[in-house]
């Protein structure tokens, strides 16, 4: 399932369902009919925390930005943030938008 670059995801073609999680059925409905689109690049911080120890290939990115992203089309993910100035610019609410995924972390987010 390879489209064109940017935050990708499945939907359903089925029930509409939408998820950033790559697959090979639709977890809301069970249905195989599924197909990669692109994503909306863009949303808000729903919440996060701030990693000091960092375990495994991120041990040595620590401290970061863990944060739950609520996306413009209004999917939920886990991702972190990058480019920060400092930790105090990130609140709950704030816009960000897609900046790369990592193959090992998945989506890269970055603040607006």
């Amino acid at each position: 399932m390879t489209i064109a670059s940017g935050l990708e995801g499945i939907q359903c073609k089925d029930c509409g369902f939408r998820v950033i999680e790559l697959s090979i059925s639709c977890p809301s409905c069970g249905s195989d009919h599924i197909e990669p689109v692109l994503l909306k690049e863009t949303g808000t911080i729903y919440t996060f925390t701030i990693v000091h120890v960092g375990f495994g290939h991120m041990a040595e990115r620590a401290p970061y930005v863990l944060a739950i992203i609520k996306t413009d089309d209004d999917l939920k993910l886990t991702t972190i943030l990058e480019d920060l100035s400092d930790f105090d610019s990130v609140a709950i609410g704030k816009k960000v938008r897609y900046k790369r995924t990592d193959e090992k972390i998945g989506p890269i987010f970055q603040l607006v």
